[in-house]
């Protein structure tokens, strides 16, 4: 078990055996600590140069035999600290670096339910409102009850404010009713419902920050994405509230 932390913290295998050879040995010669790590002689007086190096093994001479012996242990924690000094000094600088290729979209693709799953999570984090498209009489049909409710319950609880538009069906028209806690702030979630004759949505999409979410509402192609680019974000934004106009004055009617 040491042996594998020790390897986190940097060490090779055979370095971390011989660095508890010579831990558990004290002050002793390369014969002694090659038998207790049990590697060879020659490899063993190569890594405890390495270890040397490193600033964890110290060596002394004593009636002309080489001896080596283990520095405090302390040390790995101070070489530990030191390295995330030096990271957080050129954090800085390397985010700068990556600024100047912010314009480039990231995309995170998502594969199976525990997928669909992991990109609904992600629209909890949303900081603004969230819009796009739905087809609330399919969703429950492609994800649990129980999880939509507790999703529903979350983001309502984090009072995240969502406009979406669904074809209309009984199933559909009941959503809010199934699925929303019963006390909710009706202000929080609005729904305009659409000819599914005419606009028969197969994927949601989720408008929200700099994202915009696809999901696949066919158990056939569980699979969705995650497009992170603002610019995208605030034309599919756009063209949503170009929707939204027109589907209210549907309503209005």
């Amino acid at each position: 078990m040491l042996i594998s932390d020790l390897e986190e913290l940097g060490l090779t295998p055979e370095e971390s055996q011989v660095y508890l050879a010579v831990l558990e040995l004290g002050g002793t010669y390369v014969s002694a600590i090659a038998k207790k790590a049990k590697v060879n002689r020659v490899g063993c007086y190569h890594t405890l140069g390495n270890l040397v190096k490193k600033g964890l093994v110290s060596s002394f001479s004593k009636n002309k035999v080489r001896y080596f012996a283990v520095e405090s242990p302390q040390i790995l924690v101070n070489q530990m600290e030191d390295k995330l000094a030096r990271a957080k000094m050129i954090l800085p600088e390397l985010l700068s670096l990556t600024s100047t290729m912010a314009y480039k979209p990231k995309i995170q693709y998502y594969e199976g339910l525990q997928g669909i799953k992991n990109l609904l999570e992600d629209t909890l984090d949303a900081k603004g409102e969230i819009v796009g498209y739905t087809n609330l009489e399919e969703l429950p049909k492609i994800i649990p009850e129980d999880y939509l409710r507790d999703f529903a319950k979350r983001k309502i609880g984090k009072s995240i404010r969502t406009r979406m538009l669904s074809p209309l069906t009984p199933t559909a028209l009941d959503y809010l009713k199934r699925f929303y806690p019963s006390d909710y702030d009706l202000s929080l979630t609005e729904i305009l419902f659409i000819n599914p004759d005419e606009y028969p949505f197969e994927y949601e999409i989720s408008i929200y920050d700099n994202f915009v979410s696809l999901i696949s509402l066919s158990k056939e192609e569980l699979v969705g994405l995650i497009m992170e680019s603002p610019l995208y974000a605030k034309t599919q934004h756009s063209i949503f509230n170009l929707a939204w106009l027109g589907a209210t004055s549907f309503v209005a009617r």
